[in-house]
């Protein structure tokens, strides 16, 4: 009976072992076929560019950028002093000035970014040469973001006369617009 139950279990081994062979012989393509796949990746990792080392002199460059922009646009322009401004430069120039602020301080987008806008009315009189004068101190005065909307002209013709050499009364409406970073509340 010994031998018996030796013979039963060697024979039983011996078809799980032929069995498992079987199955790994099966397997060969497969694994022919996966081992194809992890070359072609490999060669794709392989083709694939290494990240750039650290890039500290083009995020400096870009700090200074960014720096450079935000010094260009104000983070802050005090509208007081918008008008202080206009008054001065009529005053400097001879021309009679009377700026109206039209709104409050507004937020608007403008591409991807949305900035402070104060808008302000301007009226003002004098000679041609004296109002030539005023926009030139504006447009390269003190508040580099300002810029001008509107401008209507009217030249004074009381004696019909359409234009009389320098010294024509002109009247100019403009709308003026300054420009600031806005600073979330």
């Amino acid at each position: 009976m010994n031998k018996l139950a030796v013979v039963v279990v060697v024979v039983i081994l011996l078809a799980v072992y032929g069995v498992l062979a079987l199955d790994y012989i099966r397997q060969g393509p497969e694994q022919d076929r996966l081992s194809s796949e992890i070359a072609e990746i490999d060669q794709s990792l392989q083709d694939i560019s290494e990240p750039p080392p650290n890039n500290l002199e083009e995020l400096a460059l870009i700090d200074a950028t960014l720096a450079a922009e935000q010094e260009t646009i104000p983070s802050y322009v005090d509208s007081t002093d918008v008008i202080e401004a206009i008054l001065n430069i009529g005053q400097m120039t001879g021309v009679k000035a009377i700026p109206l602020v039209t709104e409050p301080w507004t937020k608007e987008r403008i591409g991807d970014s949305t900035y402070g806008m104060f808008r302000i009315s301007v009226g003002v009189e004098g000679t041609f040469a004296q109002i030539s004068a005023f926009i030139n101190y504006l447009e390269t005065g003190e508040f580099n973001t300002l810029s001008m909307e509107r401008l209507s002209v009217v030249v004074d013709d009381e004696d019909g006369e359409i234009y009389s050499g320098g010294e024509t009364p002109v009247l100019v409406e403009m709308d003026l617009v300054v420009l600031a970073q806005y600073l979330a509340d």
